[in-house]
């Protein structure tokens, strides 16, 4: 994989993170609590328009490393990311290499 392909890769996926993080911004002002959010699939095809569903604990804990996403089932790219856990729904990726470069850049967290 080519450097600037991982790029776009990782662009493609900090922005369903961004989407996602307004999301449950609304959902902390509209006081949901643990209600389970629908957000959209943080993969790196930027034209999925796969839905997955997380409580906010669950979200949470894959925010917690910025290098961290939530995608649909069969959704990592192999060579760009591995699958650190399945989940009920979801499936938590780690991003290597310059895609998680730019995950580290591009968290909002941070």
């Amino acid at each position: 994989m080519d450097d600037e392909r991982g790029r776009r890769i990782g662009l493609n996926e900090a922005v369903f993170r961004e989407v996602n993080e307004r999301i449950q911004d609304v959902a902390e002002s509209f006081e949901l609590g643990d209600q389970p959010l629908n957000l959209v699939c943080e993969c790196g095809d930027r034209t999925c328009v796969q839905h997955i569903t997380l409580t906010k604990g669950e979200y949470e804990a894959v925010r917690a490393d910025p290098t961290h996403f939530a995608v649909s089932p069969g959704h990592e790219i192999p060579d760009v990311e591995e699958v650190v856990e399945k989940r009920n729904g979801y499936d938590v990726i780690r991003k290597g290499g310059a895609p998680a470069q730019v995950a580290e850049e591009t968290d909002p967290r941070s």
